[in-house]
């Protein structure tokens, strides 16, 4: 049984620019992966009908029902499907505040994609960002989430305060009603793993380098720390609860994180290139990302190394754990090359890292004999259009394995040697100071 709870919070400095300030709500429709609402007076959230309510008590403006998915990615219908649907209303609703806030509140969906762990980003933790950024000082926001899974808030857990300074709020399990001073609604992003410094009104525009900042301040631990718990009898760290990560065996060679998939786009011969990898120079480890695996034992790895190795897929977003200077190299499939470019390519520059692209040739692919396959490698072709205008044809190519050529494919290793070299002796300098 619920009873009146009034908490008392930091007074709330407004900062956000409604576009129709006056009216009880207004939304912002004209971009196409998002669109955010603002209920600019004070707002009931009823979690028990998903609705939500800014009533204009000068009955100025004409009543509304608003129907919106808080998820940035409206361009994708599957996304939708898995998003769920928010009523806001500038009609009263039929329920009292059980609970009243001073600080305001912002609604989004961690549904849609969710689970890819790229999409966890791309969607969610770097449009949560600059949304936070743009409309609330100093994280005085309180997020109303839907779409809210238990293992999602146990995975990113640490993230969490870097957003708000206040509980959160899952509007799925939530049975209270909750008054708010105002409310925003969405989240919204500048397109695919992106931060752009020109489409923010702030004094100080921000870019992906802060958000890589963010996840160092939540996640940072000290390596050698991190091994000597690792072998401690710590049940996180011991297998029993937690997917455990290898370890560098060295100190003074360049360290290199291989990732490896498991499902799709496997890398046939892993073991005979890191081989290769060892004899250019490099002190190897092996690593694969499972569902139980602790984000801080991930960042802890690859923060601690020069380089990072892997097959074009979801598990390259957490070249985001990687310092400025170290090397990202990309794996790239036949016919993937638009996308390795856009989701990994361009954020490895955004964020400071030296990047190396190794496309793999035809023969270097399970799709050899794919007599369609050949063709669109050999002919002019625009393989966005080809890929995201056929399932048939995305799942082929998604699907496809590759077995890289370990003579060619270790002229690569040696350049990303060489980088990872200087990227070495500059942090050895550093850590002098």
């Amino acid at each position: 049984v619920y009873t009146q709870t009034v908490i008392e919070e930091k007074p709330w400095n407004r900062v956000w620019e409604s576009p129709e300030p006056t009216w009880s709500i207004t939304c912002d429709t004209a971009h196409f992966e998002y669109d955010l609402c603002y209920l600019n007076r004070p707002t009931v959230v009823d979690p028990t009908t998903a609705t939500l309510s800014a009533v204009d008590p000068t009955n100025s403006t004409p009543p509304m029902v608003i129907k919106t998915r808080p998820y940035p990615r409206k361009g994708q219908p599957e996304a939708m499907k898995r998003t769920k649907e928010l009523t806001l209303t500038t009609s009263p609703l039929n329920t009292s505040c059980t609970v009243t806030h001073s600080t305001p509140a912002l609604v989004f969906s961690a549904g849609g994609f969710t689970g890819n762990v790229f999409h966890d980003f791309n969607e969610g933790w770097v449009p949560l960002f600059l949304t936070v950024d743009e409309h609330f000082v100093d994280r005085d926001v309180i997020l109303g989430i839907v779409n809210c899974s238990d293992w999602w808030m146990i995975k990113y857990a640490e993230l969490f305060s870097h957003f708000t300074r206040h509980p959160i709020i899952n509007l799925d399990k939530e049975k209270a009603t909750h008054c708010f001073p105002s409310a925003i609604v969405g989240l919204k992003t500048h397109g695919v793993m992106i931060v752009d410094p020109t489409l923010q009104r702030g004094p100080h525009p921000k870019t992906m380098v802060d958000v890589r900042a963010l996840l160092a301040s939540a996640y940072n631990t000290n390596y050698s720390t991190y091994i000597n718990t690792k072998k401690t009898n710590d049940p996180i760290h011991s297998g029993r609860a937690s997917h455990v990560l290898p370890t560098f065996s060295s100190t003074s060679k360049p360290r290199l994180a291989f990732l490896n998939r498991r499902d799709t786009r496997k890398l046939l011969n892993e073991a005979e290139i890191r081989r290769a990898a060892e004899e250019v120079g490099f002190d190897v480890v092996v690593f694969e990302v499972a569902p139980k695996t602790p984000m801080r034992d991930l960042f802890t790895l690859l923060n601690g190394s020069h380089a990072m190795v892997g097959v074009h897929g979801a598990g390259l977003t957490h070249e985001l754990f990687l310092r400025p200077g170290a090397v990202l190299v990309q794996i790239i499939p036949i016919n993937t090359g638009w996308l390795a470019d856009m989701c990994y390519a361009k954020l490895a520059i955004r964020i400071g890292l030296e990047y190396i692209g190794y496309e793999v040739g035809i023969h270097e692919s399970t799709l050899e004999a794919d007599d369609f396959a050949v063709q669109q490698v050999s002919d002019p072709h625009d393989p966005a259009s080809t890929l995201m205008g056929n399932l048939t044809l995305w799942y082929k190519y998604m699907e496809q394995d590759v077995k890289i050529d370990p003579v060619r494919f270790k002229r690569y290793l040696k350049r990303a040697y060489e980088k990872a070299k200087i990227f070495m002796h500059k942090q050895s300098l550093f850590d002098q100071r």
